[in-house]
């Protein structure tokens, strides 16, 4: 069968946590690590011809990509999606089904495991599949081939008679070396990046699965299951010496489950003697100063941290299970590391009562002192601990997901703020006041330029400032999210 793992456009995502001049269809573009993976399972494991076309980097239309998926001739398209993104979904689906009746479309992705139960709510979505999907998507196309129905498939949802069928959750992939690495061939390379990576190609690397903790406001997959330091570094290899990757940022939702897992992975880089530049997302609960020494050593350059807060009353409401003099701490050893710190800071959350209790962020991060704070606006994601308080409080209706997935429609008022006791309009506002507060200070503008890389870099560095120019600019009332 002729398959096509397909990444489509977002311009018709529901974007959440910042305004969307920080979201114009080219930033933050990251290699579609998911449908990448598959595909190397699916050409390793079957005799099936796969395809991976990502629209996203090439700013194709949804017109312009049926026609490229349609040159593929599949017989199947897979489509990897989260909630926010699942208008883009069904826009692509129906249009696929219009072009070409025949083609049965398979939904993956963390929507998929959040809504089982509505993940046919689109009549143009033919199957899905419910937690890892290797083994179940080889499974459902090997049964799609010979014309039989997928009824003991764990994972798969269907539809028999009408009606949708749930075969319940896929069991977790447990060896994760097992598995090849992903397939990048074909996909352009060179237009992957975000306003952070210091050289032209750059792309990301899935070191884990999952994350053991519990903050509220999160909806990953607790279940955590690691790769093996040997396999991220063969990895690492790969994307250097094959692709020409300069430069790696690691996606895992915690990569440094432990300071031991990274030092081994510093270690396996040393020993094999891979140069490349890299970073990481990370708790500021395990972190040693042994272990940022070897990471420089290493190659890694960049830590991005979760911070989330400003105080230890709202660490506590978030279940960060952290104290702020330990937050103070790492950071205070990143930089004697001589690494960048990044941090990453939710503004309104529910616990920020007045405008007064956010505004506490900006004393708190000069103290703090990172290279850069990426700041979002605290939002409600469907499928977590948070969402449901919020329903309980009368902030929104319990099913306004549901009723959205079922009829993805634009114009649909989605909770993407928490606003209990502050208005958007002042939430808006708030976060304009401390993007400024951080990125207009002389002192973050002079070691900006001081850490510019390339030419690359500074073309990056420069669209990122032109886009907190323009948030300054932003009316409250104009479209936010």
């Amino acid at each position: 069968m002729n398959v096509v793992l397909l990444k489509p456009p977002k311009f018709l995502q529901v974007w959440a946590g910042v305004p969307d001049v920080f979201n114009d269809p080219a930033a933050h573009i990251y290699p579609p690590m998911g449908i990448m993976q598959l595909s190397a399972y699916l050409k390793a494991k079957t005799d099936h011809d796969v395809t991976l076309v990502d629209a996203v980097p090439f700013l194709w239309s949804y017109e312009e990509t049926t026609q490229r998926v349609l040159e593929h001739k599949p017989d199947v398209v897979g489509l990897t999606i989260t909630s926010h993104s699942i208008r883009c979904a069904a826009t692509m689906a129906r249009q696929l089904k219009a072009a070409s009746p025949g083609i049965t479309i398979v939904l993956g992705g963390s929507h998929v495991s959040a809504f089982p139960e509505l993940a046919l709510a689109v009549e143009a979505f033919d199957f899905a599949i419910q937690g890892d999907g290797e083994m179940p998507m080889e499974q459902l196309l090997d049964r799609l081939e010979r014309k039989e129905e997928p009824t003991d498939i764990k994972g798969i949802i269907w539809r028999k008679d009408g009606n949708v069928v749930d075969n319940g959750p896929a069991e977790p992939y447990e060896d994760l070396d097992a598995l090849p690495l992903p397939d990048r061939e074909n996909l352009p390379t060179e237009r992957y990046y975000t306003p952070s990576n210091a050289y032209r190609v750059a792309s990301t690397i899935m070191g884990s699965r999952g994350c053991p903790n519990r903050c509220v406001f999160c909806n990953v997959p607790h279940r955590f299951r690691a790769r093996s330091p040997e396999h991220i570094v063969d990895e690492m290899e790969e994307c250097k010496e094959r692709y020409g990757i300069q430069e790696i940022h690691f996606i895992d939702d915690i990569f440094n489950i432990t300071t031991k897992r990274v030092i081994e992975i510093s270690e396996e880089i040393l020993r094999r003697g891979v140069k490349m530049r890299w970073g990481f997302k990370a708790s500021c609960k395990q972190v040693s100063p042994e272990m940022l020494e070897i990471a420089k050593r290493a190659g890694c350059f960049r830590i991005h941290y979760g911070v989330e807060t400003h105080s230890q009353e709202g660490l506590e409401a978030l279940n960060k299970g952290i104290t702020i003099e330990r937050i103070h701490e790492v950071f205070r050893m990143t930089r004697e590391a001589g690494l960048v710190a990044i941090a990453y800071m939710m503004v309104g959350c529910p616990h920020e009562k007045t405008p007064e209790e956010v505004q506490r962020i900006i004393p708190f991060i000069r103290k703090l002192n990172p290279d850069y704070v990426v700041y979002s606006l605290f939002t409600p994601y469907p499928d977590t601990e948070i969402f449901k308080e919020g329903a309980r409080r009368g902030l929104w209706d319990a099913d306004v997901w549901e009723k959205f997935i079922c009829d993805p429609k634009p114009g649909t008022k989605l909770p993407t703020m928490w606003t209990e006791h502050m208005d958007a309009d002042t939430l808006l506002t708030l976060f304009k006041r401390t993007n400024r507060a951080f990125y207009f200070s002389p002192k973050v503008l002079i070691r900006t330029l001081l850490n510019l890389r390339s030419p690359a870099h500074l073309a990056r560095v420069i669209r990122g400032g032109i886009s907190v120019l323009k948030l300054q600019l932003l009316s409250t009332s104009s479209r936010r999210i």
